[in-house]
C-alpha cells in the first residue's frame, strides 16, 4: 500500500477537500490509528464538533479503486476525514497493527460478490453481443416522438431568432429565449438545449456589431436539427436499427450512454494502453457544470482520444475532480463512444493499473505523429466541414523545422508545408507564446500534440499547442 502526497491529492475530490484533509492532521484530530497485518486497510477515530469522534477507514484490497468509509454526514467522497486519514499515513503517524473490524470484513465480502456478478454480466453481454437483441419498439418509438416534437419547438425558437434578426436580441427577448429553452428540457434533447445555451453566450460576448462566432453557432444548431429529424425518423421507422456509431449524433441529441449500452455494439477495446498528453478543467456555462477534459494516445493504435468529467454547478462539491495523469494507464477494458475523430472513452476504476512512462513510450509517440502536414490538413477539412463535427481536433505532429514569421511560430515539415501556431482566444493559456521560448529552430525528433482550428474569416489553417513531446519526456503546456 503506497500512499504518497500525489496520490492523495489525485484521490481528493477538490483541492479544498484536501486542505482540509491536511488541516485535521496538523490539528491532531486523528487517534486510534489501526492498520490490518497485510497492510490493505487503515482505520481510526477523527474528532468532529459532536461530542463523538467520527469513525473512518481507507481500504486499499485492491489498490487502483481504494474504498473510504465515514459515518460523516459529509456527502463529499471522498469526505475530509478520509483524506485526513490517508495523510496520516503519509506523515507517519503510529498505526498499531489490528485484525480487520467484522463490519469491515461484511462489506468487503458484498463488494466481491457484487463484482464476481458485474463480471458476469459482462461477460453475458459481450455473449449477447453476437447475437440479435430484442427490442422495446414501442418504448423506443415513444421516446423518439418525444424528442421529434421537441425538435420541433427548437426549429420554431431558431426560426424567430433568425427571421427578427440577431441584432434585435435585446434584454428582453433573451429571457424570452431562455424560458424557451428550458422547456426544451422536457424532449429528451439536452444536448440541442446547451446548443441553445451556447448561442445565448455567444450573444452576450457580441463586441462591435461582430456576429461571427454567433451565425457559426445559429449554422451548427441548424444543421443538428436537421440532421437530428432525419436520424430519429429512420430510427422510428426502423427501431431494430442500432444507433449510429461512426458520428456523435446521438451524444448531440443528448443520448447518455451507459456502459452496458457500449458492450452489444462493440465499442470497446480490451487490454488497452492509455497515456494522458494533455489535461485541461474548464467552465462550461451553457452546460452549467465545470468539465475536466483529457487528451489521450492509445500506444498500441496511435488513437487520440477524450475524456470529459462534467462536474454540474449544484454538485460540484460531491463529484471528484479529475487531474492531469503523468502514469500509463493499463487497462483491462476501455470503452470508446460513438464518434470519429476523436471519440471520448472511459473505464472502470477497478480494471486499471498504472505504471511509469519509459523512453519506449516516448518512441511510440513520436511513431504516431503526422510527417505530412499536407495531407493531414486535407483530412482535417474533410472532415470539419460538417457542420456537425468537433471544429478543433486533436492531432499529433512531427516536427521538422521551426521559425518566427512576425510574432507568429510557424512550423514546417519535410516537404515544407507549414502550419502557424497561435492561441485561438483570450480563455485559452497562451500555449503559443509559451512554446517560442523553448521550441528550438531545428526540432527534428521532437513531436507537437495541437488543436486545429480553421479560421473562417482568414481562410487560415492554424493550430494550438497543447503539449511538446522531445527525445524523452512530455512538456504539458496545458495541464
Amino acid at each position: 500500500m503506497e500512499i504518497t502526497s500525489r496520490k492523495i491529492e489525485e484521490l481528493a475530490p477538490n483541492a479544498d477537500a484536501a486542505k482540509n484533509g491536511r488541516d485535521l492532521v496538523a490539528k491532531n484530530k486523528f487517534s486510534n490509528l489501526k492498520i490490518d497485518a497485510d497492510k490493505t486497510l487503515i482505520w481510526g477515530e477523527c474528532a468532529g464538533s459532536g461530542k463523538n469522534p467520527y469513525y473512518v477507514s481507507a481500504d486499499f484490497i485492491e489498490v487502483s479503486n481504494p474504498v473510504f468509509r465515514c459515518n460523516c454526514p459529509s456527502r463529499q467522497f471522498p469526505c475530509k476525514h478520509g483524506i485526513g486519514l490517508l495523510y496520516a499515513y503519509e506523515k507517519s503517524l503510529p498505526f498499531a497493527v489490528d485484525v480487520i473490524p467484522q463490519d469491515i470484513s461484511d462489506k468487503r465480502n458484498k463488494i466481491e460478490k457484487k463484482q464476481e456478478k458485474k463480471v458476469q454480466e459482462k461477460e453475458t453481454l459481450k455473449e449477447k453481443a453476437e447475437t440479435p437483441k430484442k427490442i422495446n419498439k414501442a418504448a423506443i418509438v415513444k421516446k423518439i416522438d418525444a424528442q421529434l416534437s421537441g425538435i420541433d419547438t427548437a426549429k420554431k425558437i431558431l426560426t424567430n431568432i433568425t427571421q427578427n434578426g440577431l441584432s434585435a436580441i435585446d434584454s428582453k427577448e433573451k429571457k424570452n429565449l431562455q424560458t424557451q429553452i428550458k422547456e426544451l428540457g422536457n424532449y429528451y434533447i439536452p444536448g440541442i438545449q446547451t446548443a441553445f445555451n451556447d448561442l445565448l453566450l455567444e450573444l452576450d460576448d457580441v463586441k462591435k456589431e461582430e456576429y461571427t462566432l454567433v451565425i457559426n453557432q445559429v449554422n451548427f444548431i441548424s444543421a443538428l436539427l436537421k440532421k437530428a429529424t432525419d436520424y430519429l425518423n429512420q430510427r422510428k421507422e426502423n427501431p431494430e436499427l442500432p444507433p449510429e456509431v461512426n458520428s456523435a449524433i446521438e451524444e448531440q441529441i443528448g443520448t447518455i450512454w451507459k456502459l452496458t449500452d457500449l458492450i452489444p455494439l462493440k465499442l470497446y477495446e480490451e487490454n488497452a494502453a492509455l497515456l494522458q498528453l494533455s489535461f485541461n478543467s474548464y467552465n462550461s456555462e451553457a452546460r452549467k457544470e465545470f468539465v475536466d477534459e483529457g487528451a489521450w494516445l492509445n500506444l498500441k493504435t496511435g488513437k487520440l482520444y477524450k475524456t470529459k468529467n462534467y462536474r454540474p454547478y449544484k454538485a460540484v462539491k460531491y463529484i471528484k475532480e479529475d487531474n492531469s495523469v503523468a502514469d500509463v494507464l493499463q487497462l483491462k477494458e476501455l470503452y470508446v463512444y460513438p464518434g470519429e475523430l476523436n471519440p471520448r472513452i472511459r473505464w472502470e476504476a477497478e480494471t486499471r493499473t498504472d505504471r511509469a512512462v519509459t523512453t519506449e513510450d516516448i518512441a511510440i509517440i513520436h511513431t504516431h505523429a503526422a510527417g505530412n502536414y499536407a495531407e493531414l490538413i486535407k483530412m482535417v477539412k474533410n472532415i470539419i466541414k460538417n457542420p456537425l463535427m468537433d471544429k478543433n481536433p486533436l492531432v499529433l505532429l512531427q516536427l521538422h523545422k521551426a521559425s518566427l514569421y512576425g510574432s507568429n511560430l510557424v512550423l514546417e515539415d519535410a516537404a515544407a508545408n507549414k502550419i502557424t501556431l497561435v492561441d485561438f482566444d483570450n480563455d485559452t493559456a497562451s500555449t503559443a507564446t509559451i512554446l517560442k521560448q523553448i521550441l528550438p529552430s531545428n526540432p527534428t525528433g521532437m513531436s507537437l500534440l495541437v488543436l486545429i482550428n480553421n479560421n473562417i474569416q482568414t481562410g487560415l489553417m492554424t493550430a494550438h499547442p497543447l503539449t511538446l513531446i522531445t527525445g524523452n519526456k512530455l512538456i504539458k503546456l496545458l495541464y
